[in-house]
């Protein structure tokens, strides 16, 4: 019964999109977002940040609702973020910027001190033709958030727990 539920679940996720894992989707669509890096923000917001391109796929085109809110870091490699939205709230300037600096923290901008992240409702990405796992068009930017990597939940975890990936 497992399998068959498993299954189930792959063909509603749209199974093989741009040549994911079936059961990647399936898993991260199904527990919304399994294996995902998962926060919660100042608000009460969950944050999910992926951990690589297809796991950034799979949330960016399949765990996110329209009204969430996307993240990434302008002009480098990074993890897709999501700050999940539930119907009738909308995150406050704290949440977003929590959200931002987990984006910087898992990106090539960690380094950096601060880092220029991109905000636009999920409703505004799109995959293009041909494009690779992870690869997004964004439609629509809401507004840009200036991220300080080091102030992200997962680098003061890093300093507690002595690791970087948290």
């Amino acid at each position: 019964a497992q399998k068959k539920q498993h299954k189930s679940a792959a063909a509603a996720a749209g199974s093989t999109k741009a040549g994911l894992n079936s059961s990647l989707v399936a898993a991260a669509v199904a527990a919304g977002g399994a294996g995902l890096r998962q926060y919660v923000s100042p608000g009460g917001f969950t944050v999910l940040v992926g951990r690589n391109n297809k796991q950034n796929d799979v949330l960016s085109h399949q765990v996110a609702k329209a009204r969430d809110i996307w993240m990434h870091v302008r002009g480098m490699p990074g993890s897709h973020t999501v700050l999940r939205v539930e119907a009738g709230r909308e995150p406050g300037p704290e949440d977003l910027q929590f959200a931002a600096d987990l984006a910087a923290w898992f990106s090539k901008a960690r380094d950096a001190g601060k880092a220029d992240i991109i905000v636009a409702r999920a409703e505004h990405l799109k995959k293009f033709k041909g494009a690779k796992p992870g690869q997004v068009l964004v439609g629509k930017e809401e507004s840009n958030v200036v991220a300080r990597p080091d102030n992200s939940a997962a680098a003061q975890a890093a300093n507690v727990c002595g690791g970087e990936d948290q």
